[in-house]
């Protein structure tokens, strides 16, 4: 079982993705752009609650972001970089 997530919305340079993650062996968060498709993965631990990124990178634009365990999606958010 997993709880859902949340994310700092909309973002420029850092982001802070808080989750859990219950009964999981992996856990990744995918953030993909819905303009290029070009997707970044970050691996989580599973023991963890939060995990903050660094999107100063990232163009601006629309992004969707994964939550994945143990290989299968089981959350999506939009996210905004601006």
């Amino acid at each position: 079982m997993r709880q859902p997530y949340q994310s700092t919305n909309p973002a420029s340079s850092q982001v802070t993705i808080n989750y859990q993650i219950f009964g999981a062996d992996s856990g990744y968060i995918s953030i993909t752009s819905t303009q290029t498709a070009i997707s970044n993965n970050y691996i989580l631990g599973v023991n963890a609650t939060s995990v903050n990124l660094d999107v100063s990178t990232y163009s601006t634009g629309n992004y969707v972001v994964a939550l994945k365990c143990n290989g299968e999606i089981v959350e999506t958010k939009n996210l905004i970089i601006q």
